[in-house]
């Protein structure tokens, strides 16, 4: 059923509002002491910032206080300047004594315990202060940038309305009534959380069992372009509860929600809530919560738990359901730090997304709130047509293989494949290389690329050995297309776990080690490789990651890294067998699948696309349009002599007509090269991951860091211009001028691309940045649009309007959100996933099952910022129709086609000194703190 409505998430004030708040400056000596340390810190250990930590600091004041509304950056480092705002008063006689602890954990494990309490002598435990109340407008922008507290207490004040009455009904015929807390959350808007967790019945192996989840609604205060004032989004996820004994902690420890009636920083009796608090992991695998935390509880006859003692018992005295909570209660969320499977699946339904629509609409109608929705979205998509013609459906009875010409995934199908696979000097893959463990996943890849491609062998194997000694086997295929080189090598202990114990590592830093290991690793990688003419590509068979223990010893990254360097771009899988208890080899269920996506994924790192991508019959555009976007990588300061920092930054570009991929960065500008020529250069970068010139705040000054950032604005500025100019006066079609569409996705580039950002926007025009560095001719041929992601609660959530539980799908125009009727915002609803089986029912609540998809589909956000001579509308759907256009995957994907080509990339934007990858897959479910999935 197509549904012409929907609801977003997102709430105005209809009259200003005003919040009292308390405020508390950091004595100018503590300020001084504080800098002075992180400074010393730096000159001795020769790296880091200089600037005071307060990060670490502001996460467990909050956790200390949960009055706190906001904690600024800024507060640590201007003498006058507030540090943070609270909606009350709390006792200070132990504040001093905290911030002492705090100073001594931060700096004493490099200058020392004696070093560090010299200068803590000099401060006066007295300087600590409250100033007088201030009356802060909710609506307004303050005069004062530092006192912007709007994003944290618009959000503050209609969570406080919201537990007025803390229960919600979820489920069919609300079934089921759940009570919300506050959890304590500093810079991320409000968030509520229902306690006690609820059980959820798993289905697994034909075995029925619980796991234990908790619902998180979260405020955030949100704008969008074109529009004055910013809304309040609300967002909707579960948290998931670890209830069984914990073998070890992750790598980096973990986050504790810990529930009190009390506050810690006076001991005050408080209403119950949650304060995130970490568990830290020393070296020798101690175990430690925050020493100041753990002091200041001492001061007030508190304690928590030996962490020991939570990770054997991790549900720590939980609340039963109908009993207010009282006294410390504590529980740590699964994310994917742990090792393991998950409780249960991700992912709240739509009925639970309407069920907290309707929570809200009834708190607002009930006490008669001054807040009301913003607008309904209305669908004018017309009927969804593939690009790719559907393959023929095959009965139920039919238990016959599929016809691979019928598979869903478009690279997946011979007669796409093999003409775009041999296409004339169109794509550089000749040879595939297979390093292989058993000879079971080696057939059956050699099996897959042949019969993907219709290959056949010509000729005996001949025989190769490499710079090392290894030895391989290479065979000739051919098709009536064309002709592929197949090696097959065995991989030897290019795979083995790096061995982090070994007394040859010349180090005692675990991480030094483990640099050194991969280093080393990627050496023996390119010496044990036959050598590649041009860019050639590998397919790898690895261990799983259970295997490698600890994580950090999985050599992946260095299989990544040495492949690429002896000129492979290359595929990772795991093997198709598998060994059961008594030693007996079967084959993997859907291993299959795991081979046909090896292959395809590979052919991806090519660049390999059937042309051509763009149809007029279908799209209502003329294919003569180069599809352009641009993606920042990583923010950098590169190793190189004089260590200064630099922004990695990429443009991809497609020619629908050719079905060619090229891309360039600002260093190989104005040279254009081939996708897998790109993705080689990007492998050898010399990143260093320490560094980030978005959180860099040195001693320099705030003046000559603006003028920096500046400056490396105006490069990338004039860099897409000169790329865009470049596609504008480049034919795709001989003879014809070519018009060039160009993409970028708000939260990756606005750092970068300050036009980006809601303010400064442009509507219906391009951004002078632009603008000045081309001619009147390029400007009318050049469209530009802007999207955003689901991603940190920045896209509203989307409910079906008078059909609770109901997904909408096709592209929305969200209507009254503009200030101005010439601007338009739409949304774009993906349709369902050939993945997505067995989801939630309609009148299904998370609650209901636990072993089932929620089929929650995030929206995606997109403003047309530039289109001459084309209606918005008609783009709109155009760049939405784009989200189908990725050949190798079977359904629409999150960013628009050529996006993935940009941000896969990232698979080779890395280095040696990279942490270690915590997911198989692309990209992960939650993050690695609290964020928790949709």
């Amino acid at each position: 059923m197509t549904f012409n409505t929907i609801l977003p998430g997102a709430w105005e004030l209809t009259q200003d509002l005003e919040y009292n708040l308390f405020s508390l400056i950091v004595p100018t000596a503590w300020q001084q002491v504080a800098k002075s340390l992180a400074q010393k810190r730096v000159k001795l250990l020769g790296k880091g910032y200089p600037s005071v930590p307060v990060y670490s600091l502001d996460r467990i004041i909050a956790a200390s206080f949960p009055q706190i509304i906001q904690t600024v950056r800024y507060g640590w480092q201007h003498p006058g300047a507030t540090w943070l705002f609270a909606t009350e008063k709390a006792d200070l006689s132990d504040l001093s004594e905290f911030i002492k602890d705090w100073l001594r954990e931060e700096f004493s494990t490099s200058l020392g315990e004696a070093e560090v309490d010299s200068y803590l002598e000099k401060l006066d435990d007295r300087d600590w202060r409250w100033e007088d109340p201030k009356t802060y407008s909710l609506l307004r922008r303050p005069e004062n940038q530092y006192d912007e507290i709007r994003f944290q207490a618009l959000p503050d004040y209609l969570a406080v309305k919201f537990l007025e009455n803390p229960q919600v009904c979820f489920g069919e015929n609300d079934r089921y009534q759940l009570t919300f807390y506050r959890v304590v959350s500093l810079n991320k808007g409000a968030e509520l959380m229902s306690w006690p967790p609820h059980p959820v019945s798993i289905e697994k192996n034909q075995e029925v069992g619980t796991a234990d989840i908790s619902f998180v609604i979260r405020f955030k205060l949100q704008t969008v372009p074109w529009r004055q004032e910013p809304m309040i989004y609300h967002q909707l996820s579960i948290r998931r509860w670890i209830v069984e004994p914990l073998e070890r902690l992750p790598y980096r420890g973990a986050t504790a929600l810990i529930g009190d009636n009390h506050r810690w920083l006076d001991g005050v009796p408080q209403p119950f809530c949650f304060m995130p608090l970490p568990v830290k992991k020393r070296s020798g695998g101690e175990l430690l919560w925050p020493k100041a935390i753990s002091g200041l509880l001492l001061s007030n006859d508190s304690r928590l738990p030996d962490p020991k003692e939570l990770v054997k018992q991790p549900k720590h005295d939980w609340s039963a359901f109908g009993q207010e909570p009282e006294g410390i209660q504590i529980a740590i969320a699964y994310d994917t730090r742990h090792r393991g499977d998950a409780p249960c699946l991700p992912g709240v339904s739509p009925l639970d997304l309407a069920s907290i629509d309707r929570a809200i609409q009834n708190r607002i109608e009930q006490s008669n709130l001054p807040i009301q929705r913003v607008g309904e979205a209305t669908r004018i998509s017309g009927t969804y047509v593939p690009f790719w013609e559907k393959g023929e459906p095959k009965k139920r009875s039919d238990k016959s293989p599929k016809s691979p010409n019928d598979l869903s995934t478009p690279m997946l199908r011979p007669k796409i494949a093999v003409p775009a696979v041999f296409r004339a000097a169109a794509n550089p893959l000749h040879t595939i290389l297979i390093l292989w463990e058993t000879q079971r996943c080696r057939d059956a890849l050699i099996a897959e690329i042949c019969q993907l491609l219709d290959l056949s062998p010509t000729g005996n194997a001949r025989v190769y050995e490499t710079l090392s000694g290894a030895q391989g086997e290479q065979t000739l295929y051919q098709s009536p297309q064309g002709s592929l080189l197949i090696k097959t090598q065995h991989v030897e202990d290019l795979t083995q776990r790096l061995d982090l114990d070994s007394a040859s590592v010349p180090t005692n830093n675990r991480q030094k080690q483990r640099v050194n290991l991969i280093e080393e690793r990627v050496i023996q990688i390119v010496s044990s490789l036959p050598k590649a003419e041009g860019i050639s590509g590998a397919l790898i068979e690895i261990k799983p990651k259970k295997q490698f223990f600890p994580p950090e010893s999985d050599p992946k990254l260095a299989l990544r890294i040495g492949a690429m360097q002896a000129g492979y771009v290359n595929q990772h899988i795991h093997g198709v067998t598998a060994h059961n208890k008594k030693g007996e080899e079967y084959k993997i269920r859907n291993s299959d699948n795991r081979v046909q996506k090896a292959v395809s994924d590979l052919l991806r790192q090519f660049g390999i696309l059937p042309a051509p991508i763009i149809d007029l019959e279908k799209d209502g555009i003329e294919p003569n349009l180069w599809l352009t976007c641009f993606q920042v990588l990583r923010r950098t300061r590169k190793t190189t002599a004089s260590n200064t920092p630099a922004t990695v930054a990429l443009m991809v570009r497609v020619n629908p007509v050719a079905g060619i991929v090229q891309v360039t960065t600002p260093s190989l500008f104005p040279k254009w090269v081939s996708y897998p020529v790109g993705l080689g250069y990007l492998i050898n970068e010399k990143w260093d991951s320490d560094s980030d010139i978005g959180e860099i705040t040195s001693d320099i000054g705030e003046q000559q860091q603006s003028s920096d950032k500046k400056r490396e604005q105006q490069f990338l500025n004039k860099f897409v211009a000169d790329c865009l100019r470049d596609c504008l006066n480049t034919s795709i079609e001989k003879d014809k001028i070519p018009s060039v569409l160009f993409m970028a996705e708000a939260q990756n580039a606005r750092k970068m691309l300050a036009w980006l950002q809601n303010p400064k926007l442009p509507a219906n025009d391009l951004p002078d940045e632009l603008k000045r560095h081309m001619t009147e001719s390029e400007q009318n041929r050049l469209w530009v649009v802007r999207l955003r992601i689901a991603g940190e609660g920045e896209v509203p959530v989307c409910i079906v309007k008078d059909s609770p539980g109901s997904k909408a799908k096709g592209l929305f125009c969200w209507n009254g959100v503009c200030n101005s009727p010439e601007n338009a915002l739409y949304l774009s609803m993906r349709m369902g996933l050939t993945t997505e089986q067995g989801l939630l029912r309609k009148l299904q609540s998370r609650l209901d099952n636990g072993s089932k998809q929620a089929g929650n589909r995030k929206p995606l956000e997109i403003a047309v910022v530039h289109s001459p001579g084309i209606e918005g509308s008609k783009l709109a759907c155009f760049v939405h129709n784009l989200r189908d256009r990725w050949p190798y995957f079977a359904d629409e994907v999150s960013l628009p086609f050529p996006f993935a080509f940009a941000t896969l990339a990232k698979e080779y934007a890395v280095s040696a000194k990279d942490i270690v990858e915590l997911e198989d897959s692309e990209e992960s479910e939650e993050s690695e703190d609290l964020e928790d999935s949709d």
